[in-house]
């Protein structure tokens, strides 16, 4: 069943704020893990830990929304041996390119439309059914890519679950930021120097780290290498009415618990 075509796209300032305070809470509780569980120090006591836990709850209960990293979520780690391949519903085909601003201005016409960051990272087109990620699959070729649904349900800020019901489809980026990748560079390295192995181990740059960490066989290396999805196209979502309007569509992602690509509207 779609969602109520009738309701607004946009989180109303309530369900923004819920948002905001559900993404907080997954932080801080993690934070607080890592710190009891890996570092053997405590940055808040039991009681305050189970009433934020029970108060992240409540939140995931009332938006629909589980992050991925959520501290009420069971990670179970899988492996496989190849990663399948898929043709896409819908080619993912190229745009073309310009640096050209009048080229720009005169494609956009009288019409209004949407800028935004183009991110270096891989692109995968994610599949939600009544609210439960189905199935995540790369970009690949354009026409085929690879099933990696088990990588997409370790991503740092993904949500495993939302409030639509339906089937929703949407692309976005996988990226790994600059932060992780010099962490990861410099654990490598640290790692290669004590069994006295001389290459060069470092990975070139982030693309190729977030390209290698998204198409594990082993989603616990995924998992550690905090790799994050930023949408940046709705490819269906039932019979949801969005006035043809990309503004529209990415607001209504940003409901669902989605993180966005950075954008603004612009006219020619």
């Amino acid at each position: 069943m779609a969602a109520n075509t009738k309701e607004s796209n946009q989180p109303n300032p309530e369900q923004a704020g819920a948002l905001a305070r559900l993404r907080e809470l997954t932080d801080l509780l993690n934070r607080a893990s890592r710190a009891y569980y890996a570092q053997d120090t405590e940055i808040m006591s039991n009681l305050e830990y189970d009433a934020l836990y029970d108060q992240l709850q409540a939140l995931e209960e009332e938006t629909g929304i589980v992050l991925a990293d959520s501290p009420t979520v069971n990670v179970g780690y899988a492996s496989v041996d190849e990663l399948p391949k898929e043709a896409h519903e819908r080619p993912m085909l190229s745009l073309d390119k310009t640096k050209d601003r009048e080229a720009l201005r005169d494609w956009l016409g009288n019409q209004k439309g949407l800028l935004s960051w183009k991110l270096d990272g891989l692109t995968v087109v994610l599949t939600y059914q009544d609210g439960r990620l189905e199935k995540a699959v790369t970009r690949g070729n354009g026409q085929v890519g690879e099933v990696i649904t088990p990588n997409a349900r370790v991503f740092r800020n993904l949500p495993v679950s939302i409030p639509f019901r339906g089937r929703l489809i949407l692309r976005g980026e996988a990226i790994i930021r600059y932060s992780d990748f010099d962490r990861i560079n410099e654990k490598l390295e640290e790692e290669a120097a004590a069994k006295g192995i001389m290459a060069d181990v470092r990975y070139k740059n982030p693309r190729n780290l977030c390209s290698g960490s998204v198409r594990q066989l082993n989603n616990e290396i995924t998992a550690a290498r905090n790799v994050r999805f930023y949408a940046f196209a709705l490819v269906e979502a039932g019979d949801t009415d969005f006035a043809n309007s990309r503004q529209k569509q990415m607001e209504f992602l940003t409901g669902q618990g989605f993180e966005t690509v950075e954008y603004r509207p612009v006219t020619a």
